[in-house]
């Protein structure tokens, strides 16, 4: 290991001692600082940094207990260790609460020192490579989220033109079966990619942190049963029921209307994508000064390996309907982050076979 690069400030009153400390640490490569008291440590450690503070607990005046509260104060980045002849448990507790890594009992043993010294300084450079790739993670998710963002606009517009042409085709065009079906297939897929654009143009937007709250007042039993009423046809097709169960005793909310339905578009959307020959329960009711919104559905379920992970901003999860409906993955972490923009929770419970219940809490607003 290279200890080079590692400086350490050792504080003791006894200066025969901190300079013995100071030579053997020395001799494993370290960089070394002495300061004979806690002013001086204090001093030294506002003026420049040091990776590790080896300090003594009890010298006169104030003690190396008050060297770790003055960093923890000042919010100081310094690594420390106790260098005590007067080892309690309450010292070590009282130590340890302060941020103490390690301890060396007086009189100090050098292969003792050099062994607690390098460990420390193996977990200092760990930190810094954590802090260093989580640095170098930040930069490339924000390279991903602009990349994403001119991307999806970029993309929207073609999109939306081709399924608009294919429509057109299908109205005013003669086309025999083959060439229908064709064209149906060019205008889904081309709506797939709409919607995933659209989602991944959200995602970016929700990293990011720019999207932002729309709130008005809002009757939220209408935006539930405005997205009970777009899923109507699919739900018949597919031979299943919506009930909406709505027990709310004042429906106004102060909430972004937009996001709202489109958490639960996403919601019913999937329990119909799953269930078939079922039903699905919307159930609304009041908690507190909050609204809880349920979906129930009688489909396949969720496997207990996804559901732990189903809400994950890392993890997506593409799975097909009960028809081999496919659908981008994305619509659960949009649905998570704006129950959240609005100071809520969400959370789900299933079981294969029999269904899933997605169940979201959030605030009514002022």
């Amino acid at each position: 290991m290279d200890n080079c690069n590692i400086r350490i400030l050792i504080v003791d009153d006894e200066e025969k001692i901190a300079s013995r400390v100071s030579r053997l640490l020395e001799r494993e490569g370290y960089i070394t600082d002495v300061a004979y008291g806690a002013d001086e440590a204090m001093h030294k450690l506002g003026a420049r940094r040091y990776e590790i503070l080896l300090t003594d607990l009890n010298m006169p005046g104030k003690s190396g207990f008050d060297v770790m509260v003055y960093l923890q104060r000042e919010q100081i980045d310094t690594l420390p260790l106790v260098l005590t002849g007067y080892a309690s448990v309450e010292g070590a507790i009282n130590a340890i609460k302060l941020g103490a890594y390690d301890f060396i009992k007086k009189p100090v043993d050098a292969a003792t020192l050099a062994m607690v010294v390098n460990r420390a300084a193996e977990r200092v450079i760990l930190l810094k490579e954590h802090a260093r790739n989580l640095e170098e993670l930040k930069k490339l998710n924000e390279l991903k989220n602009e990349f994403l963002s001119v991307v999806s606009h970029d993309l929207r517009s073609p999109l939306s033109t081709i399924g608009g042409y294919v429509n057109y085709l299908l109205k005013k065009g003669s086309f025999n079966d083959l060439e229908k079906r064709y064209l149906l297939i060019i205008r889904d897929i081309a709506e797939n990619l709409y919607q995933l654009v659209n989602e991944l143009l959200d995602v970016s937007k929700l990293e990011a942190g720019i999207m932002s709250i729309n709130r008005e007042h809002t009757d939220i039993a209408e935006i539930i049963s405005m997205s009970i009423n777009n899923f109507l046809i699919l739900a018949i097709d597919k031979n299943n029921q919506i009930v909406f169960q709505n027990t709310i005793t004042n429906p106004l909310a102060y909430i972004d209307r937009m996001k709202v339905l489109q958490v639960m578009n996403n919601l019913i959307g999937n329990a119909i994508k799953f269930t078939e020959n079922g039903t699905i329960t919307v159930a609304a009711s009041d908690a507190d000064s909050h609204i809880r919104i349920s979906v129930t559905d009688t489909g396949i379920g969720i496997p207990p390996e996804k559901l732990e992970k189903i809400f994950s901003a890392y993890t997506i999860h593409k799975s097909s309907g009960t028809r081999g409906e496919k659908g981008t993955g994305l619509g659960l972490q949009i649905c998570k982050k704006f129950v959240e923009l609005h100071g809520g929770t969400i959370r789900v419970t299933s079981t294969v076979p029999g269904g899933s219940t997605f169940e979201f809490i959030i605030p009514r607003g002022e």
